[in-house]
């Protein structure tokens, strides 16, 4: 045992870094950013923001302390402050940033072998607290929208992103001012696109916002391809509605899969038989989901259930003031309209009577006391359902349009938009694990170029994490022990394989700033196996070398 007055100890955070550095050095993340930024140090602080981004997100000025854990060699950087990673922020804006976004995903494509035959698209919202009330024309433009992030008070940009159907990686995104709505940016994503994979050929999907005249003909005019969602104004849905109220449709089985909500259960989909079309010739496809009519039916009955509550308490609230009809109907329209039952719920307003007496002079009571009669007329809401109306809605329970140019089958239709969701856990990553938001930034400037940070450091995460689930494949594994408390799964995800790392650090005795000693934190089975599944040397984990899964 070493118990010297002279010795010092140092502790070294280790947590994912090697596992980020290989993936740097795989798509040069370092010399296309000192490519685009100049001087060097600049490329070296927007590093430090990515590691840090997939690490544990922190605020500017929290990042140079939080870097001192890590080792100089891992960390890649001179110790900096926030000022200067600011004004790397700042030098980043004022780079050729659409360049350096295409040139590191083009070489994830290449360098990991990405397909990209399939690539859908959505948007969110990044919600900011404060005024912003100056901004820079030249950046993008904080304002209120449509807030996804159900925020209307709070301005926000709209980040758009694409991923492919392979992993779900980041192929492409952009900022856009907070106001922009979805419809208007799906032609200049997919021209982009084309250029990004070298041809029209991928199948593009995305949600409704893409299923507008505009949108579907021009890219059809320039030899895409597209998958996306009717929504149910088109007058061609409402026809197939009343088919379906008629139950004049004829349904056939189509596929079934697992249940992604209930455990144990499968979602079984039908296709109508019948030839269907848009107005302007697309092939228009009709399911109907098992799981989808069940989650439909429970909707619309906790929606009516809670307005019917809540619009027979309004016959029971006293509120200041005189209760007049209109105040009435509008606090009954507002519910319906919140609750989405106006077609299935109708208020009018009728009067309840009330009498009450009021004795006309002082004092108590008596035989020869006279009284005046007062009449009240109180507005009073009834309710009423529309049987017929409820009748159709449950007919089309679990019903959904697709609108394709393709030849492709009804089932590989389906299995294409099936997997949409996948970029809404991308999103939720983004905002979760990533942390994009709050933003402690008040130049808009800096906060564009910020969400390039946030882009990168997706893809990273993504690329290890489609890495891992390959590897995970290829050598049989079906499950991978990564959730807290060592529990299995068979999707593990970047940010379960940063939790099972985060705390593991090395230690050295120092005497007169030399090293006499190191040793590492112990290495768990789960950790063993994520490093030999992505090949990550296990000696800078300071574990022996082992070759069993």
């Amino acid at each position: 045992v070493m118990q010297a007055k002279d010795l010092q100890h140092r502790k070294i955070r280790i947590a994912t870094l090697p596992f980020i550095n290989r993936c740097f050095a795989t798509l040069g993340v370092r010399q296309r950013l000192e490519e685009s930024l100049r001087p060097a140090r600049y490329a070296a602080a927007i590093e430090l923001l990515i590691k840090n981004m997939l690490i544990e997100p922190a605020a500017l000025y929290r990042i140079p302390a939080w870097s001192q854990q890590f080792d100089p060699l891992e960390r890649g950087t001179a110790p900096l402050t926030d000022d200067g990673l600011g004004r790397a922020l700042d030098r980043l804006f004022q780079a050729d940033r659409a360049t350096l976004q295409t040139t590191l995903t083009m070489a994830a494509i290449e360098r990991f072998a990405i397909a990209v035959s399939q690539i859908h698209s959505d948007s969110t919202s990044v919600k900011f607290s404060g005024a912003y009330a100056a901004q820079s024309r030249k950046g993008v433009h904080l304002t209120r929208g449509h807030s996804k992030d159900h925020r209307p008070d709070l301005k926000q940009l709209l980040y758009n992103l694409s991923i492919a159907r392979d992993g779900a990686v980041p192929i492409h995104f952009k900022t856009h001012d907070g106001h922009k709505t979805d419809d208007t940016l799906h032609i200049e994503n997919w021209l982009t696109l084309r250029g990004l994979v070298g041809g029209a050929g991928f199948l593009y999907v995305a949600d409704s916002k893409l299923c507008t005249t505009a949108n579907r003909r021009r890219i059809d005019q320039e030899h895409g391809r597209f998958v996306t969602i009717v929504p149910r104004t088109r007058a061609e849905t409402h026809s197939v509605a009343a088919d379906c109220y008629e139950a004049t449709v004829r349904w056939e089985p189509l596929m079934r899969r697992r249940s992604t909500r209930h455990r144990g259960l499968y979602d079984v989909f039908s296709v109508a038989v019948d030839t269907y079309q848009l107005e302007e010739g697309f092939r228009l496809y009709w399911y109907r989901s098992s799981e989808k009519r069940k989650r439909d039916a429970n909707s619309r009955k906790d929606r009516l259930e809670i307005a019917r509550h809540k619009l027979a308490a309004l016959n029971e609230k006293k509120a200041r003031g005189r209760r007049t009809e209109r105040s009435l109907l509008k606090q009954a329209h507002q519910i319906i309209t919140r609750y989405q039952v106006a077609l299935w719920l109708t208020v009018t307003v009728t009067s309840r009577v009330e009498e009450t007496f009021t004795q006309t002079s002082r004092g108590k009571p008596s035989p020869t006391s006279t009284y005046h009669r007062i009449v009240k007329r109180i507005p009073q809401l009834m309710i009423q359902q529309d049987s017929e109306q409820l009748a159709r809605a449950k007919a089309t329970d679990g019903i959904f349009p697709l609108v394709t140019n393709t030849s492709l089958s009804a089932k590989a239709v389906l299995e294409a938009y099936k997997y949409q969701p996948h970029i809404e856990k991308r999103f939720s990553g983004i905002k979760s694990d990533l942390q994009v938001a709050p933003v402690f930034l008040k130049n808009n400037e800096r906060i564009e170029a910020l969400m390039l940070v946030v882009y990168l450091a997706d893809l990273v995460a993504a690329l290890i994490q489609r890495e891992l689930r390959q590897a995970m494949e290829q050598s049989g594994m079906r499950t991978l022990r990564t959730l807290p408390e060592e529990r299995p799964t068979s999707t593990p995800t970047w940010e379960q394989v940063q939790r099972l790392f985060a705390q593991h650090c090395r230690y050295e005795i120092l005497r007169d700033d030399k090293v006499v000693k190191t040793f590492w934190d112990e290495l768990s089975e789960p950790q063993y196996q994520v490093l030999q599944l992505l090949k990550i040397p296990q000696q800078q984990f300071g574990a022996k070398k082992r070759s069993d899964i």
